[in-house]
């Protein structure tokens, strides 16, 4: 039996069918950049192409220096 956390993985053979794979299901721009900062994570960390999608909220933090004038 498949563990529930691996039921959203999606593994890719390369980097150019994983960029394909996420454009097609993104519905923007910032949700397309934070999937392919984890798959280059991904990639960096265990040398394979996955994103996982299962549970998870994905999102986009800033930091940086909020001046008050």
């Amino acid at each position: 039996m498949t563990p529930n956390y691996l039921a959203m993985r999606k593994v890719f053979k390369n980097r150019l069918e994983a960029i394909d794979w996420i454009a097609k299901k993104t519905e923007d721009e910032g949700l397309f950049e934070v999937m392919r900062e984890q798959l280059n994570y991904n990639y960096i960390y265990t040398g394979r192409y996955y994103v996982d999608t299962a549970g998870s909220t994905l999102e986009v933090v800033l930091l940086g220096n909020d001046e008050e004038e």
